[in-house]
């Protein structure tokens, strides 16, 4: 688990610590992690901020790089995908994106996202299991930040993006290295999805991109895909 940052409160150092333990305890399953989401909200960004996030900055960066226009930023329709409280919304409105949607299953997490006055939908859902209900080439690009984890977005979730990105558009998405090098739900199976979608003509790769701090200390990693 991350260091968490060296002014933040001892009290919610721990507090944080064993919050952020809970939502990726192994075998909790996605619908119970959810409802630690949602019992934890209120807190959320307080706990984000001790461990000093930087993931949806580092998101919004990589967004505006792929759309250096800003008129064409402020007309792209985005998806954040696994939004949680907005905070990567909130970091893209403020390079100029207007045009975005949110989606996750936890409700709590929604409710703060949308005081954010980042968004215009807001899907409560879980994504990779079913056709969202959502249309096929609906949306210039997919945006994810600290979505894959333990009981977290599954690697068939990358099929249905690729069904709701028009040709075209891009999927953004930034993790921290050691989920994908240590997760069970994603060793030997996430790099051959990626692969087969590659192979399927769905989508190819333009970058994968290491850089420090995702979470204080803690090695981060975008992952950018171009939809075909």
């Amino acid at each position: 688990m991350a260091v968490l940052a060296e002014n933040a409160d001892t009290s919610l150092m721990a507090e944080a610590q064993e919050t952020i333990n809970r939502y990726v305890e192994p075998g909790l399953g996605k619908e119970r992690s959810v409802q630690t989401y949602n019992e934890t909200c209120d807190k959320y960004d307080e706990y984000t901020g001790a461990f000093e996030y930087c993931g949806p900055a580092y998101a919004a960066k990589v967004m505006r790089d792929l759309y250096p226009d800003k008129i064409q930023r402020s007309r792209v329709r985005i998806l954040d995908v696994a939004a949680g409280t907005g905070l990567v919304g909130a970091e893209m409105k403020k390079l100029g994106f207007k045009n975005m949607d949110a989606l996750d299953p936890s409700k709590g997490m929604m409710d703060i996202a949308r005081g954010r006055g980042c968004y215009n939908k807001l899907y409560i859902d879980f994504i990779g299991e079913y056709d969202l209900n959502i249309s096929g080439d609906t949306y210039d690009a997919i945006v994810m930040s600290g979505g894959m984890g333990e009981n977290m977005i599954p690697v068939s979730a990358f099929i249905e993006m690729t069904r709701i990105v028009k040709p075209g558009g891009f999927i953004v998405n930034v993790t921290r290295i050691e989920h994908l090098e240590n997760c069970k739900d994603y060793v030997g199976n996430l790099e051959p999805m990626l692969d087969k979608l590659q192979e399927a003509g769905r989508w190819t790769e333009v970058d994968r991109i290491s850089f420090p701090n995702f979470l204080r200390g803690k090695e981060g990693i975008a992952l950018i895909h171009k939809v075909l």
